[in-house]
């Protein structure tokens, strides 16, 4: 099946950017991804960032996911608690602190990426009801570079 192209004002691309990001926020609810333990989807998402970009501070953090210093801190703090990071202090600055995964964290990274292929993978497949494979993974390229965009028209004005 293909995908019928409509052409949307800019102000109906904001719209369904805004409803598609808050439909995912919406779920923002504790799952047990099946460590018997309950996490936020924000939480796992970060630990996932966290095992793919290691030893990142909380500057960077706040920039490459667009939230406050205050609000990474206190999301760090919380993932520190329960064992999921650690923090270490490069030799060179040693007030600059840096997170990587701590073996808890590793263990949840692997039963995360199982229940977002199983849950995804379930809406995916109703996508696929109304795309092709080439036409979703376009989207999500322009979702990429949605991405990068969002965060050069932010920052480079800092």
């Amino acid at each position: 099946m293909s995908l019928k192209i409509k052409k949307h004002t800019i102000s109906e691309k904001a719209d369904i950017m805004h409803r598609a990001s808050s439909l995912y926020m919406a779920s923002n609810i504790p799952i047990d991804y099946g460590t018997g333990e309950m996490y936020t989807p924000v939480e796992v998402h970060m630990l996932k960032y966290i095992k793919d970009h290691p030893g990142k501070n909380v500057t960077q953090l706040s920039v490459e996911w667009d939230k406050s210093k205050a609000a990474i801190s206190q999301m760090l703090k919380k993932m520190e608690q329960k064992e999921l990071i650690y923090k270490e202090n490069p030799v060179d600055n040693f007030r600059k602190q840096c997170f990587f995964l701590a073996e808890k964290g590793q263990e949840l990274c692997v039963y995360h990426e199982k229940y977002d292929t199983k849950v995804f993978g379930e809406t995916l497949r109703m996508l696929e009801e109304f795309c092709t494979d080439d036409e979703i993974d376009v989207c999500f390229s322009v979702l990429e570079k949605y991405i990068k965009a969002r965060q050069k028209k932010h920052y480079s004005k800092k």
